[in-house]
């Protein structure tokens, strides 16, 4: 799975290649780090593929704990 953040934009986004994948990352944030605020999965269309948006604050390390698993 190939995702990559962009820390310095606000809000933060999160972008990805399958819209399925990001919708699972989305799951494992809401479920075990309880990040709720945030957008739904949709196109990119400046970079292609898709993208969400987070809206309060997420440790890298959850995303790159969740890449590591799957």
């Amino acid at each position: 799975m190939t995702v990559w953040v962009d820390w310095d934009r606000q809000p933060v986004s999160v972008h990805g290649d399958d819209a399925v994948e990001l919708e699972a990352l989305l799951l494992h944030l809401k479920n075990k780090h309880n990040v709720r605020k945030r957008s739904l999965v949709m196109s990119d269309r400046e970079h292609g593929g898709h993208l969400f948006f987070l809206y309060q604050s997420c440790d890298p390390r959850w995303i790159a704990q969740f890449l590591k698993e799957s």
